[in-house]
């Protein structure tokens, strides 16, 4: 299950863009900070005005071949993902076959009484009252989709639905299963069917672990994160848990500049529903002025509006910001978790296009 956790959040918090790239500065601050972190790899992504203006990858997508990352090496979106899954919910409501404000019991009528005061609105916000027990969770088991949804009723509700904001995987997990029971399919292919190939994402797709992937990263972790400690590949997670939609989704840096460019085109495909998904629901933490929508984080610091999201999973990183009023983006994605997060990002800020404001802390 992905999370956004602090550290996550630091990471993508201390990401900032502006109107030009010096491509010198930028490979100079990158490969320091891969050398002096032993990050295995990382590519970055930039658009503005709808266009891609740069993409560009560095060091290894693996180390045992040391495969060079490119611009279409395929990592894994982590939390990232979860606007998809937004997205498609803004979608299914569109075409009139559901609504935000059903209740999660419409579809599976044998959720905890508990439930009863969540809406799909609610799971989509973090605000349904449920929060991740990963005690519960042993992600190197394999279980049916039943097993799934009831493992999900576990999870603690703590707080009436809408009440307060609290990160749940657990919530779009029970998402993804809303869209499989309406189109009848895997989640993935309504992605895939009514997002990735309409904007031209031709190498976003489903995590598999028996499909032979061209491109592939793979992921690297340490013990604690911590700067020095010996990089080990990714531990194995059973299938299950690499199929839902809190972020199971292989994506390159091309592909998710390609999609966030889409949102500065003139009349952008999905205008309306980013709309929506990126509109302010409830605030994160009460002391900050950050808010999350559906799928997003938004904030605004002096006056300019920042729309982001971070992600973490299986020794992978991604990164997504938004400047809507200066139709700027940069994506960051990397194949390792990040010791020191902060200085890897300010170089990240400093180089590539410094002036715009940067999300608070």
């Amino acid at each position: 299950m992905r999370g956004t956790s602090v550290t996550a959040l630091a990471l993508l918090l201390s990401l900032a863009i502006a109107p030009s790239v010096r491509a010198d500065a930028l490979d100079d601050a990158v490969n320091s900070e891969l050398k002096r972190q032993t990050i295995p790899g990382l590519a970055v992504g930039i658009e503005q005005d709808g266009k891609i203006t740069r993409l560009s990858g560095y060091g290894s997508a693996n180390l045992e071949w040391q495969v060079p990352v490119t611009p279409d090496t395929l990592f894994q979106t982590g939390s990232t993902g979860k606007q998809f899954a937004s997205l498609a919910i803004l979608m299914l409501q569109q075409e009139g076959k559901l609504s935000i404000e059903d209740p999660i019991s419409k579809y599976f009528p044998d959720v905890p009484a508990s439930w009863a005061d969540i809406k799909l609105k609610h799971l989509l916000s973090h605000t349904s009252g449920l929060e991740d027990d990963y005690a519960k969770v042993d992600l190197q088991k394999t279980l049916q989709w039943d097993e799934v949804r009831k493992l999900v009723y576990q999870m603690p509700k703590t707080r009436p639905a809408g009440a307060k904001w609290a990160y749940c995987n657990a919530a779009y997990i029970m998402l993804g299963m809303v869209i499989e029971k309406l189109t009848g399919a895997p989640y993935h292919q309504y992605f895939t069917s009514h997002i990735f190939k309409p904007l031209g994402m031709n190498a976003t797709r489903d995590i598999s672990e028996a499909d032979i992937i061209p491109g592939r990263a793979s992921g690297y972790e340490r013990e604690g994160s911590k700067l020095g400690a010996p990089l080990k590949n990714q531990a194995w997670v059973s299938t299950t848990f690499n199929h839902t939609a809190d972020g199971s989704t292989y994506i390159s840096a091309r592909d998710l500049t390609t999609y966030i460019a889409a949102m500065d085109v003139p009349n952008p495909p999905f205008a309306p529903l980013w709309t929506k998904a990126k509109a302010p629901v409830i605030k994160a933490d009460p002391d900050k002025p950050a808010y999350y929508g559906m799928g997003w984080f938004t904030v605004a610091v002096d006056g300019t509006p920042i729309e982001y999201h971070s992600g973490a999973w299986q020794g992978f990183r991604a990164f997504i910001i938004h400047y809507p009023k200066q139709k700027t983006g940069l994506v960051v994605l990397v194949n390792s978790d990040i010791p020191e997060p902060r200085p890897l990002f300010d170089k990240i800020m400093a180089a590539a296009l410094p002036g715009l404001p940067v999300p608070p802390n």
